[in-house]
């Protein structure tokens, strides 16, 4: 028998979708920063208000316990999956920053870190509608989608290996970067599988 009401449960999924997303959009506003030169200070501001109020959320959530087993389970990890994506929003925030003070990256290799950034935003949008609608078909299509990320951040670093020269700081930002979007990647698919355990669960 289910030890979440259908209330609780709407209410639980609907908190933790809204701060899944809440994280997207501090890592889009980053991401605006760091693949289009001409955002200016637009991104980091809309990543810094996300942050600000997804910390603030996740706080007041952590002082109250999820009703019933399965809550616990859901609410717990996919917190904890949160407070990554918070955390890899930070990073990325700090990297629009410090890049302010260089020139934008090469368009050969811009336009790849875009399509990773792309794939991982993506992936995390849709982690969040995982959680809401509970459906064994969409947790299994964005697990699918995994792969496809993966596809590009292959592109990216055969382009890099390939290319002689270059400036090795770009290079190791490039590398860097892509590592956290692989993060949020996995951070997704972590979010989505907990999604399809809850609703199995209640």
């Amino acid at each position: 028998m289910s030890d979440v009401g259908g209330t609780g449960r709407r209410a639980l999924v609907g908190e933790l979708a809204g701060l899944v997303r809440l994280a997207n959009t501090a890592l889009g506003g980053a991401t605006a920063v760091l693949t289009d030169p001409a955002d200016g200070g637009a991104g980091i501001t809309a990543a810094e208000k996300a942050l600000a109020e997804l910390l603030t959320r996740v706080e007041e959530d952590a002082a109250v316990t999820p009703d019933g087993r399965a809550a616990i389970v859901v609410g717990v990890h996919v917190g904890c999956e949160v407070e990554a994506l918070g955390r890899l929003a930070l990073r990325l925030l700090e990297a629009a920053w410090a890049r302010q003070e260089r020139e934008p990256f090469d368009e050969r290799l811009r336009a790849p870190l875009i399509g990773i950034a792309d794939a991982a935003l993506d992936l995390v949008a849709r982690s969040a509608d995982a959680l809401e609608s509970g459906s064994p078909e969409d947790v299994a299509d964005l697990l699918t989608r995994l792969h496809e990320f993966g596809q590009r951040q292959r592109l990216l670093y055969e382009l890099l290996l390939g290319e002689q020269g270059g400036d090795p700081v770009d290079v190791t930002d490039l590398v860097l970067l892509s590592c956290c979007y692989q993060q949020c990647a996995d951070r997704a698919g972590a979010i989505a599988r907990h999604a399809g355990l809850f609703s199995h669960a209640v």
